[in-house]
């Protein structure tokens, strides 16, 4: 007997389209280039990601750079003036409104947060299985709540942004307890310490662990227009529709787990790793790992080495370099050395097997070491994705408003049609509407 899913299965050639047409036609696949480089397909002032120059036409790897508005991430981050707590909305405030604040535009800033913070009609309790979908179940609700949502002004878009940039560690933690939360339980803290506070349910914690959470905060904060999240935002955000929807259409493409899922795969990788070695340093046994990854022998079977490589980064990833020297710190507060120097001599190795088998130069990611960051931390995997999401909203609101600033126009790329021509009579569907 059929079905409408053993019609879809046995339909399956009408659906495939073969991967050498794409060539044929010079259509760019993933918007990628045949040398790994991704398509251009517009211009920012926000954030720029550097792993390679091309000098004479020759692409020459460099040390990587993550640039927010000018300035380097790592320069941020080690800059005396951010040795306190509070980095996170630092860069947010530079991210949106394209300055560092002073400490006046600081502390309208925050303030503005914390008026837009008193949100009381979450339902953590209806069904879902993903903290993720209830918040853009819930971000898509603030519009119904807002009493003018589709104001196109860019004050207007910019004070909505503020206000889902506030309520959304609420929402998200609502559904990580099953509790209704409506206000931060540090309300003159930082994010950091209220997230720390929040997802442990208890107010006991160093300045370290606030330090290290303040840290992935930053680096997850924006990571420039072509990551697939933010684009889907701007892309959506040049119809003109309203910032809710595009926030939600975000929230829905970072849920996915080629996007921002890996940090849980690197850390189910490295409780594999340690079960194996022991906490051993060896490097050939942290080889043998390594080409056993690489050769479908080990953990999911993949092929792959999670944490390990970048699309853009080829020496170095500054996120990876910021969050591993915060890591060591914190990992000997926590008496957890053994497991860092573990994680970096198969760091080591990787890269080398890599070079070998591959013939490629990679480097450790953020998401390497950001696992392990997070298990020190006491914090549960089902929080690491939805916290990247609370992150990276305030650089999904500054390319929303720079899109609706400065680029009007719709997107709309075009594809190629593959498909046959066909004419009815050659159909033999039993179409037969005779009475």
């Amino acid at each position: 007997m059929k079905t409408l899913k053993t019609i879809y299965m046995e339909s399956e050639k009408e659906n495939y389209i073969d991967a050498s047409l794409y060539p044929r036609y010079r259509v760019k696949a993933g918007l990628r280039n045949d040398n790994g480089t991704g398509v251009k397909v517009g211009l920012t002032k926000i954030c720029d990601v550097v792993g390679y120059q091309y000098i004479h036409g020759k692409k020459i790897n460099v040390d990587g750079k993550l640039i927010y508005r000018g300035y380097s991430v790592q320069d941020l981050i080690n800059d005396p003036n951010f040795a306190q707590l509070g980095n996170y909305e630092r860069i947010a405030f530079l991210l949106i409104y394209g300055k560092l604040p002073n400490a006046e535009e600081l502390s309208l800033f925050t303030q503005e947060l914390l008026k837009k913070r008193n949100l009381c009609n979450i339902d953590p309790k209806y069904q879902t299985t993903s903290i993720l979908n209830g918040v853009q179940i819930e971000v898509l609700k603030l519009y119904g709540q807002d009493p003018n949502p589709d104001s196109d002004t860019l004050e207007e878009r910019m004070l909505k942004g503020l206000s889902i940039l506030a309520q959304i560690p609420l929402i998200t933690f609502s559904f990580f307890t099953g509790q209704q939360i409506c206000e931060y339980p540090l309300p003159n803290k930082s994010l950091a310490e209220n997230i720390l506070v929040m997802a442990r349910g208890s107010n006991i914690y160093t300045h370290q662990e606030a330090r290290v959470m303040d840290t992935l905060l930053v680096l997850h904060a924006d990571h420039g227009g072509g990551n697939n999240s933010t684009f889907a935002n701007v892309v959506i955000s040049s119809t003109g529709t309203d910032i809710y929807s595009c926030i939600s259409a975000a929230i829905g493409s970072l849920k996915g787990p080629r996007h921002g899922g890996a940090s849980t795969k690197v850390y189910q990788q490295m409780k594999e790793i340690l079960k194996v070695t022991k906490h051993s340093r060896d490097p050939e046994l942290m080889k043998n790992i390594a080409y056993q990854l690489l050769n479908k022998d080990f953990f999911d079977k993949s092929g792959l080495i999670y944490g390990i490589g970048h699309a853009i980064y080829t020496i170095s990833d500054p996120r990876c370099q910021c969050i591993k020297a915060e890591c060591k710190k914190l990992a000997k507060e926590k008496g957890q050395l053994d497991t860092f120097y573990t994680l970096e001599a198969f760091e080591n190795a990787a890269i080398d097997v890599m070079k070998k088998e591959k013939g490629v130069t990679a480097c450790a990611n953020v998401d390497f070491y950001s696992g392990f960051a997070y298990s020190m931390l006491g914090i549960s995997e089902s929080l690491f994705t939805p916290l990247f999401c609370i992150s990276r909203t305030a650089g999904w609101i500054a390319h929303h408003l720079e899109n609706r600033q400065s680029n009007r126009k719709l997107i709309r790329p075009a594809n190629v049609y593959v498909g046959s021509l066909k004419k009815l009579e050659d159909d033999n569907h039993e179409n037969d509407h005779s009475i």
